[in-house]
Protein backbone atom coordinates (compact mmCIF):
# COMPACT_ATOMS: atom_id res chain seq x y z
CA UNK A 1 0.00 0.00 0.00
CA UNK A 2 1.34 2.91 -1.52
CA UNK A 3 0.99 6.44 0.66
CA UNK A 4 -1.21 8.08 -2.41
CA UNK A 5 -3.70 5.24 -1.69
CA UNK A 6 -3.46 5.41 2.02
CA UNK A 7 -4.41 8.99 2.13
CA UNK A 8 -7.24 8.54 -0.20
CA UNK A 9 -8.87 6.19 2.22
CA UNK A 10 -8.40 8.27 4.65
CA UNK A 11 -10.15 11.07 3.11
CA UNK A 12 -13.04 8.62 1.95
CA UNK A 13 -13.18 7.42 5.07
CA UNK A 14 -13.26 11.06 7.02
CA UNK A 15 -15.88 11.96 4.52
CA UNK A 16 -18.16 8.77 5.39
CA UNK A 17 -18.01 9.85 9.05
CA UNK A 18 -19.06 13.30 8.39
CA UNK A 19 -22.05 12.10 6.55
CA UNK A 20 -22.76 9.51 9.37
CA UNK A 21 -22.49 12.54 11.95
CA UNK A 22 -24.96 15.02 10.25
CA UNK A 23 -27.56 11.94 9.42
CA UNK A 24 -27.14 10.40 12.78
CA UNK A 25 -27.23 13.99 15.05
CA UNK A 26 -28.53 16.30 12.91
CA UNK A 27 -29.50 18.39 15.72
CA UNK A 28 -25.68 19.08 15.88
CA UNK A 29 -25.87 21.36 13.11
CA UNK A 30 -25.99 25.00 13.05
CA UNK A 31 -29.81 26.63 11.79
CA UNK A 32 -28.52 29.97 10.24
CA UNK A 33 -25.95 30.96 7.80
CA UNK A 34 -23.38 32.91 10.63
CA UNK A 35 -23.28 29.82 13.62
CA UNK A 36 -22.37 27.41 9.95
CA UNK A 37 -20.08 30.12 8.98
CA UNK A 38 -18.73 30.39 12.27
CA UNK A 39 -18.12 26.30 12.29
CA UNK A 40 -16.41 26.50 9.07
CA UNK A 41 -13.67 29.64 10.16
CA UNK A 42 -13.25 27.19 13.37
CA UNK A 43 -13.12 24.36 11.08
CA UNK A 44 -9.86 25.99 9.10
CA UNK A 45 -8.08 27.12 12.52
CA UNK A 46 -7.97 23.58 13.87
CA UNK A 47 -6.91 22.38 10.39
CA UNK A 48 -4.56 24.97 10.27
CA UNK A 49 -3.33 24.66 13.85
CA UNK A 50 -2.95 20.51 13.23
CA UNK A 51 -0.41 21.31 10.72
CA UNK A 52 2.78 21.58 13.26
CA UNK A 53 1.12 18.80 15.66
CA UNK A 54 0.86 16.65 12.26
CA UNK A 55 4.38 17.66 11.31
CA UNK A 56 5.98 17.28 14.69
CA UNK A 57 4.35 13.35 15.21
CA UNK A 58 5.03 12.21 11.47
CA UNK A 59 8.78 12.53 11.83
CA UNK A 60 8.66 10.21 14.63
CA UNK A 61 10.62 7.09 13.78
CA UNK A 62 8.29 5.12 15.65
CA UNK A 63 5.39 4.02 13.95
CA UNK A 64 3.13 4.63 16.92
CA UNK A 65 3.68 7.93 17.33
CA UNK A 66 3.34 8.70 13.51
CA UNK A 67 -0.29 6.58 13.43
CA UNK A 68 -1.37 8.42 17.04
CA UNK A 69 -0.27 11.70 14.80
CA UNK A 70 -2.31 10.46 11.85
CA UNK A 71 -5.42 9.06 13.57
CA UNK A 72 -5.81 11.25 16.91
CA UNK A 73 -4.66 14.54 15.45
CA UNK A 74 -4.92 14.87 11.72
CA UNK A 75 -8.10 12.52 11.00
CA UNK A 76 -10.27 14.21 13.45
CA UNK A 77 -9.60 17.75 11.88
CA UNK A 78 -10.46 16.64 8.23
CA UNK A 79 -13.29 14.97 9.95
CA UNK A 80 -14.68 18.28 11.07
CA UNK A 81 -13.61 20.14 8.35
CA UNK A 82 -15.55 17.92 6.01
CA UNK A 83 -18.69 18.14 8.77
CA UNK A 84 -18.72 22.20 8.82
CA UNK A 85 -18.60 21.99 5.01
CA UNK A 86 -21.61 19.78 4.79
CA UNK A 87 -23.97 21.84 7.75
CA UNK A 88 -22.64 24.89 5.29
CA UNK A 89 -23.86 23.53 2.51
CA UNK A 90 -27.30 22.47 4.49
CA UNK A 91 -28.11 25.51 5.46
CA UNK A 92 -27.41 27.55 2.48
CA UNK A 93 -30.14 24.94 0.54
CA UNK A 94 -32.46 26.07 3.58
CA UNK A 95 -32.02 29.32 2.60
CA UNK A 96 -32.19 29.18 -1.41
CA UNK A 97 -35.11 26.87 -0.91
CA UNK A 98 -37.89 28.89 -1.39
CA UNK A 99 -36.22 31.45 -3.67
CA UNK A 100 -35.58 28.55 -6.63
CA UNK A 101 -39.21 27.99 -7.69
Amino acid sequence: MNAGFLTIAIGLGAGAIALWIDNRFPRLGPDEMGKALLHVIASVAVGYASGPAMQTLTASDDSLVVLLGVFAVGFPAVVYCLVAGVWMIKVAQRMLSGNLR
